[in-house]
């Protein structure tokens, strides 16, 4: 019974299929027909954006990608930032395979600002100014969540969190955009 998605997301560039820019045409056409509010992509890089902006003369309003404090992707934040597409972060609380919750440095500055490490990370990201797409089961955890703009991390606290970043080995189950593919 929907008119239209507000909003619909090219999920994966799946380089070795080499049919990204054919996907980003079908949500530009679906935009013209009214079935999109709004259009945009998921893990992609700079070179992906640049080949679906060429192709199509339309930039995604957003671009979701991995960002956490053990893989901060400042690089592809200031490139999205240049062609003025906002930053979404996924899994910014990182997942089950890390320890991005329990870790120190962040526990000590959650200590500090009397809030949940959740909250600080999802701060942090915050202040980065990328939108934090955070899921939680829990209504105790939906709440704390929401609660994050009432305080402001010091830079130097941002300094530490940034310095947690491990590169490309920080990113979740070796999820580069790049080589990795996924079929939803």
């Amino acid at each position: 019974g929907l008119d239209y998605f507000d909003k619909y997301l090219v999920h994966w560039p799946n380089p070795k299929q080499g049919k990204y820019v054919e996907a980003w045409q079908a949500l530009v056409d679906a935009q013209k027909y009214g079935l999109i509010k709004s259009i945009g992509v998921s893990n992609f890089m700079p070179d992906h954006l640049d080949d679906i902006i060429e192709a199509t003369g339309v930039t995604p309003v957003t671009n979701q990608i991995e960002i956490h404090p053990y893989f901060n992707n400042s690089e592809l934040i200031e490139e999205n930032d240049k062609r003025g597409i906002l930053s979404e972060a996924w899994s910014p609380l990182g997942r089950e395979i890390n320890d991005v919750l329990m870790n120190d440095t962040i526990k000590e500055i959650a200590e500090k600002y009397h809030r949940s490490t959740a909250q600080v990370i999802i701060n942090w990201v915050n202040q980065k100014h990328v939108f934090p797409v955070v899921k939680a089961s829990q209504y105790n955890h939906q709440r704390d969540n929401f609660n994050y703009l009432d305080f402001e991390l010091s830079d130097q606290d941002i300094a530490k969190i940034d310095a947690l970043d491990k590169g490309e080995n920080g990113r979740v189950e070796g999820q580069n955009p790049y080589e990795y593919e996924e079929f939803v």
